[in-house]
């Protein structure tokens, strides 16, 4: 199944007058082309912000996109995802792991130890010495090899800023520039930019989908502040802008009445 062919945004963008940067707020600049979603994550066509972030501020969030890429990597290289201007999908973020697509398919090296090993001439450390992955094994039957482990998802600190980031781009999509300048804003603002600020993200997994989709920003009849809903490779998220974080208690205390499954709040720390 190629991905990639499953995504989409929910419809086309409104026209919206020209305003100053979403992020820095500079009033004139050079314009450059932001992915709401990063490429690398297979951005639905279409779903960008064309003129509303500047070169320095679309540069400077770099590490938030892989931060982001990290944790879904391992679904954009089996699902044949593209990287950046259609260049094959690659494995580079994990020191155990290793993945490229060459002539004959594509190749993943694990390491499962106990020592180092090499693969594409990079060294890789034993995945039982990193936390990487988990709950590694190995079975050969018959001439085929079953591989199984789990990844440890969600727990890199940058991974809230950049889905904040995420949703802070949809709310500009489906709302205007403006919307970015209003008070309610500020704080998460502040947090995608400087980590500064407490927020999290309704994490809820187990949908049967694989796709891409952004929901219209919402808002909670007893505040003023937005909240976004996503669903990234068939997981659903859900952020609130709020800096008291009112919509996640609430969903939280709503999921745990239900005994609603395969659920967390993100990060995993609070």
């Amino acid at each position: 199944m190629n991905v990639a062919e499953e995504m989409t945004a929910s419809s086309q963008r409104r026209c919206f007058d020209s305003a100053p940067c979403i992020w820095c707020g500079a009033a004139t600049f050079d314009p450059s082309l932001e992915h709401i979603l990063p490429e690398a994550l297979g951005c639905p066509p279409g779903f960008v912000l064309s003129n509303d972030v500047c070169a320095k501020c679309n540069n400077g969030f770099g590490h938030l996109d892989r931060a982001l890429l990290r944790q879904f990597e391992l679904i954009t290289f089996l699902g044949n995802v593209p990287r950046k201007r259609g260049k094959a999908p690659s494995l580079d973020s994990w020191s155990s792991i290793l993945g490229r697509y060459t002539e004959a398919g594509p190749e993943l090296h694990i390491n499962g130890g106990p020592g180092p090993a090499e693969a594409f001439g990079k060294r890789l450390k034993p995945a039982q010495a990193t936390k990487d992955l988990e709950n590694l094994s190995f079975k050969a039957t018959d001439g085929f090899a079953t591989v199984k482990f789990s990844q440890r998802f969600g727990d890199d600190p940058k991974f809230v800023r950049a889905l904040y980031k995420v949703a802070f781009g949809v709310a500009v999509y489906w709302l205007g520039p403006a919307v970015a300048s209003t008070p309610e804003m500020a704080a998460v603002k502040k947090f995608v930019r400087k980590g500064r600020g407490e927020f999290s993200a309704v994490l809820i997994a187990g949908s049967r989908r694989h796709d891409h989709h952004f929901e219209p920003p919402y808002r909670e009849e007893d505040t003023a502040y937005l909240a976004v809903g996503m669903r990234i490779f068939g997981i659903d998220f859900v952020t609130d802008f709020d800096p008291g974080q009112r919509l996640t208690a609430k969903m939280e205390t709503l999921l745990t009445a239900q005994r609603h499954q395969n659920w967390t709040i993100l990060p995993p720390c609070r």
